[in-house]
């Protein structure tokens, strides 16, 4: 029964080699016309093909390195493939043993082996054929390979039916026309694969004899030659094949002989000669970001943060894998081993506390470490994870995002002296902010709290009912958007994300519209990597910078490819910048909550200040969802002229759980640590690459091209709006009214006073009227006589009280301070 499909597919074939003979040598071969129905049919088919390959080079390893361009970071790829350039560079003796061994025409056919096809039409039956392919034919199959996306298009680019060698030998074709037999032979060798993980000759070399190439021995040689077969049967590292191996090399070596390219003493003797493999066991695999270099410590994480970069910016997981490209990244090996070393040493893995430290530099957005307590990798040990712990949002920031309540009112003009007062009990009750009043309190994060606070001192201390206060009272009625805008503004981007605690709207737009005055207190899920980033901002006067992790890409060619970096923004004026940070360079120093914990650096490094912030959130009874007296999320955020670094420690697994495991102290006493404690880590990891550096901040009235600004507060808009144009500037209304003792109307406040630069836009925020809280003590009582002579008549005695009040009813303290 298998005689007439035999026959047919031999006519099949027979059709397409008359077909060939037309194409490669422009003749119909005399016996065409009699060739019959069946083979006239596959050769008109077969005319009828047209190659559809686009020829793409083989999957090769992207490599991503360091900052300085040559240290290696990892490499990344599907295939371990490393191109051999230049057919020089491949041995003679192992060029003529694969063209003995896999296509001994290949320098006297055109792509396609007449010959070849007619002998493997009778070695099957039925639509599948054997043997017939050409080196050529075998390349544009790999190249088929290679490029596809899934199983199904892998399986159908190998599979050796009639129709697909038709297809196969029409694109070999194409290929001979425009390459020489060199360039396909070069190309068939980076393609191959050699068994071992070793895709391409230079990479099979490499693997199996630990060498380049060009330094193969003849017998080596022959050895990779023959595995290309079946690079499983004969793969020499498996004990079991390890004479199959030997049997396919020197069998590869007789063909050399048979050819003669060798004589047959030689080919006797090489068969003699062992295996010299590079090593007796299987090569362990280390691909990718988990067999990142060792010598940059826990770089897995920087990694992932790069290929995670990448795929969000255009990239696709299988460009990044198989493309060849040499991407040069902003990791700092000196700077990522000295803080992850220090982490490692306060803080060993396996505690249940995590701490996570990125490192930005302010002037360009490069994220030059990322160092973490856990160690990276799979092991389940406690010790371990891959998780993207420093770009997911997880813990609460706490007063970190004091910084934007801050910045949104110097935006619009409020001096760093501007007094707000709590509650005779050191409270502050809402009166504008949501429908029920929100009851704030301070904490242990801050000391000596005065009723009445500046901008500048309620920053230092962290006092969160000034920024209550300040959110209740500045913007018209508890107007948000300012605060929210300017965290957006400064990369917050998490905070767009859905309100996971609400059916509808983004976490953003729900606190502006349900005005949740615990926003400056910094309840919401935090990226450290943002929150680095936007605090890096006040470093840059004022121009933010998207944290990323790449310099720049090169593809397999060398050609420089784009890098899709967003530029740097300028988000708020120098001035406003520059006042930032001498605010809060109050937290590191006296009555600010991290003094104590840099006073050691202070000392060391006299005349330097540290501009930054901690943070602190309560812990959640897991139970009834009401927060304890402990702490769950402690951070500081703190910034240098050269760099920006956040040092977040929680629970990975549940960052709402009380802070546990901390070397030499007891889960009690770890619970009730706050921000201080981050802030020595910050101090600690930090001190190193700071030691021996002088600055100096920026004087916020240094500007340059500066002129002097006349001071309108007070004045009517519209007068004001003409001093300031005719002392040359340009003038802008704020989009909201501001909470100010001036009349309404009147200017509350101005955007920059004494100098800006000439010809600036100067902001005015128009007062609504409304004081702000502000506690008056009444007069001292005047010493009485010695000796009254008459009881004073009627009255009462002054009360001091705050204007305005709370109203409805109390709620709980927030579980953020």
């Amino acid at each position: 029964m298998a005689r007439p499909k035999t026959a047919e597919t031999l006519l099949k074939l027979v059709g397409v080699i008359a077909a060939c003979a037309v194409l490669t040598a422009g003749v119909l071969l005399p016996y065409v016309g009699g060739l019959g129905l069946v083979a006239g049919r596959q050769a008109d088919k077969f005319l009828n093909t047209k190659c559809n390959l686009i020829e793409t080079p083989p999957p090769q390893k992207t490599t991503l390195l360091a900052k300085d361009g040559k240290t290696t970071l990892a490499t990344l790829y599907q295939y371990d493939r490393e191109l051999v350039k230049s057919l020089n560079d491949v041995p003679k003796y192992l060029q003529q043993a694969l063209i003995a061994t896999e296509d001994r025409r290949f320098y006297s056919h055109h792509g396609v082996d007449m010959r070849g096809l007619l002998r493997s039409a009778v070695s099957s039956s039925g639509g599948d054929t054997q043997g017939g392919s050409t080196l050529t034919m075998q390349y544009v199959k790999q190249v088929r390979y290679y490029q596809a996306d899934t199983d199904a298009q892998r399986q159908s680019a190998i599979t050796q039916t009639l129709s697909r060698k038709m297809e196969d030998a029409q694109c070999a074709l194409d290929i001979e026309k425009k390459d020489t037999k060199d360039e396909i032979l070069l190309k068939y060798l980076n393609i191959a694969f050699f068994g071992e993980n070793s895709y391409g000759i230079g990479t099979a070399a490499r693997n199996f004899f630990g060498k380049d190439v060009k330094d193969l021995t003849l017998p080596q040689a022959a050895l990779l030659v023959g595995v290309v077969k079946a690079p499983s049967e004969f793969d020499p590292f498996v004990p079991a094949n390890h004479n199959a191996a030997i049997d396919r090399r020197n069998q590869v070596i007789q063909n050399l002989a048979d050819v003669h390219d060798i004589s047959q003493a030689e080919a006797d003797k090489y068969k003699q000669a062992p295996l010299s493999l590079a090593t007796t066991t299987q090569a362990t695999v280390k691909q990718g970001c988990a067999g990142a270099n060792t010598a940059i410590k826990n770089a897995g994480f920087f990694c992932d943060y790069v290929t995670e970069w990448l795929q969000d910016t255009g990239m696709t997981e299988k460009s990044i894998t198989t493309s060849g490209m040499r991407i040069v990244t902003t990791l700092d090996p000196s700077l990522q081993n000295t803080v992850q070393s220090s982490l490692w040493a306060q803080l060993p893995p396996k505690s249940k506390t995590t701490a996570v430290m990125p490192i930005v530099d302010p002037h360009t957005g490069n994220v030059t470490a990322m160092a973490t307590s856990k160690q990276y990798g799979l092991t389940n040990d406690g010790g371990h994870t891959t998780l993207p712990v420093f770009t997911t949002a997880s813990a609460g920031g706490g007063s970190t995002y004091k910084l934007f309540s801050l910045l949104a009112a110097l935006k619009a003009g409020v001096p760093t002296n501007m007094p707000l007062s709590a509650n005779a009990d050191m409270t502050y009750d809402t009166s504008h902010c949501g429908t029920d009043a929100f009851h704030a309190k301070n904490d242990a994060e801050g000391q000596n709290f005065s009723r009445t606070e500046t901008l500048a001192t309620a920053t230092a201390k962290s006092s969160n009912t000034y920024f209550v206060a300040l959110e209740d009272n500045l913007f018209q009625d508890c107007e948000l958007t300012p605060y929210v805008n300017t965290a957006l503004s400064l990369g917050m981007n998490t905070l767009k994300e859905k309100d996971p605690h609400t059916k509808k709207g983004t976490i953003a737009a729900n606190i502006i519209s349900q005005q949740q005055a615990t926003f400056t207190l910094g309840p919401a899920a935090t990226s450290p990597l943002e929150l680095t980033g936007a605090y890096a901002a006040v470093a840059n006067d004022g121009s933010f910078c998207a944290p990323s992790p790449i310099i720049s890409i090169k593809d397999s060619n060398g050609k420089d490819l784009d890098v899709k970096r967003s530029p740097c923004t300028p988000v708020m004026t120098p001035q406003v910048a520059r006042n930032a940070l001498q605010v809060l360079g109050g937290d590191t120093r006296a009555t600010g909550t991290s003094a104590q914990q840099f006073q050691s650096l202070y000392g060391a490094n006299p005349g330097i200040s540290v501009a930054g912030k901690t943070g602190t959130v309560n812990a959640t009874d897991p139970i009834h969802g009401t927060q304890l007296t402990t702490n769950a999320d402690l951070w500081f955020a703190g910034v240098t002229p050269d760099l920006a670094a956040t040092t977040a420690l929680f629970n990975l697994d549940n960052p709402s759980k009380a802070i546990s495991g901390i070397p030499g102290m007891t889960d009690d006493q770890a619970g009730h640590l706050d921000g201080e404690f981050a802030a020595q880590v910050w101090v600690t990891a930090m001190t190193q690459p700071i030691q021996g550096k002088q600055w100096a901040w920026p004087d916020p009235n240094q500007i340059p091209n500066s002129a002097p600004i006349p001071s309108v507060v007070g004045q009517p808009f519209d007068a004001a709006k003409q001093m300031l144009t005719d002392a040359g500037f340009k003038v802008a209304k704020y989009q909201y009214d501001c909470g100010s003792k001036v009349n309404y109307g009147s200017v509350a406040f101005q955007s920059a006073t004494n100098v800006a630069e000439a010809g600036s836009t100067i902001t005015l925020c128009i007062s609504d009227g409304q004081p702000q809280p502000l506690y008056v003590p009444p007069p001292k009582k005047p010493t009485p006589p010695k000796k009254p002579t008459k009881p004073p008549a009627g009255g009462t005695t002054p009360t001091a009280g705050l204007p305005g009040g709370g109203r409805g009813r109390i709620t709980p303290s927030p579980p953020h301070h």
